[in-house]
């Protein structure tokens, strides 16, 4: 496996521990933070909608990336495991989270903790926006989806 992958943009890319001479703020600014743009939620298709990435922060210096998602009324992230965890935090609307066979309602400033390899999905049957940070290792094994 040899072939680099497309290096995807974060506005706050931060240089290694030892070149860091400035913290950095990203202001939010009329309902977007200024200079993040939204990417594809994956690289492939799969069993998601109507779903956006947006990557905040990611670093060779720190072990995590900080990203924030918005699921549109009526759409899902793919249902999935894998073995690192996760912690999700609700900013926006309310959602619904399946974890194993039960679900839950995710509202404002809750958080999610997803263990690993828990089979999980994040799901808008409201008719606002569901939005949320996520926080990961920057280091992780890739999901496995599961169709049903």
């Amino acid at each position: 496996m040899n072939k680099k992958k497309k290096q995807q943009k974060y506005l706050c890319e931060l240089p290694s521990v030892k070149k860091i001479k400035k913290s950095k703020i990203i202001r939010f600014k009329n309902g977007a933070w200024q200079g993040i743009k939204s990417l594809p939620y994956k690289d492939k298709k799969g069993n998601w909608i109507s779903i956006e990435r947006f990557p905040l922060i990611k670093s060779d210096s720190i072990k995590f990336e900080l990203r924030y998602f918005e699921i549109a009324p009526g759409g899902c992230s793919s249902l999935e495991y894998h073995k690192h965890s996760h912690v999700v935090i609700c900013l926006k609307g309310k959602g619904k989270v399946r974890l194993g066979k039960k679900n839950y309602i995710l509202k404002y400033l809750d958080i999610l903790y997803i263990a690993p390899n828990e089979i999980h999905q994040l799901i808008n049957p409201f008719k606002e926006p569901f939005g949320f940070l996520c926080i990961v290792d920057s280091q992780r094994d890739k999901p496995v989806e599961i169709n049903e």
